[in-house]
């Protein structure tokens, strides 16, 4: 049962899935475009590629509107009117994911005083979605950036090697010009 509950990300977002490591999640979010290297590209790719959340079930529906309800000020109402009210907020909410639904519910406790339309939660729940595609869409265009612009570092030579060099291209060269004045 635990392993299926939500955590909250360190930068604020609930989720049931691991989330990147902070140095990644803060690059997807700047809108800086270097190139990464290999290791940040597969990650990203990996994050890029992870399918969407599923979809809220009515039983899930049912627990976040019922707990937020009780959260909220609310006239009473009948039981045919509150059965009434939950297949209105299923209808309205069926084709949002889980995850997005549980973080709206988060914010919603937070912020309401009372019970909030439909309309409202689905304004809700539209936030973290729009963060999450919006961070695998960097996540593409950072791996793409990677595969069309990363090279391998090239291996640097060290001070006396260079020095070491240079004397050997001179005497070649001086050897080479003694050899074309005599």
């Amino acid at each position: 049962m635990t392993a299926q509950l939500a955590t909250i990300k360190p930068h604020g977002t609930l989720t049931s899935k691991p989330s990147l490591p902070d140095r990644l999640h803060d690059l997807l979010m700047s809108g800086d475009n270097p190139v990464v290297g290999p290791n940040a590209a597969r990650q990203l790719s990996e994050f890029a590629a992870t399918p969407e959340p599923e979809l809220a079930s009515m039983q899930q529906v049912e627990v976040m509107i019922g707990k937020l309800a009780m959260a909220t000020a609310q006239t009473k109402v009948s039981k045919e009117e509150a059965e009434a009210r939950l297949e209105i907020y299923w209808l309205a909410l069926n084709d949002i994911p889980v995850d997005d639904l549980r973080a709206a519910f988060v914010d919603l406790v937070r912020t309401s005083k009372f019970l909030p339309t439909p309309a409202e939660v689905c304004a809700a729940a539209l936030i973290p979605g729009a963060r999450r595609r919006y961070a695998k869409s960097r996540a593409r265009h950072l791996a793409w950036l990677h595969e069309r612009e990363w090279r391998a570092p090239v291996e640097t030579i060290k001070p006396e090697e260079l020095e070491a060099l240079k004397a050997e291209a001179g005497k070649a060269l001086s050897a080479e010009l003694e050899a074309r004045g005599a």
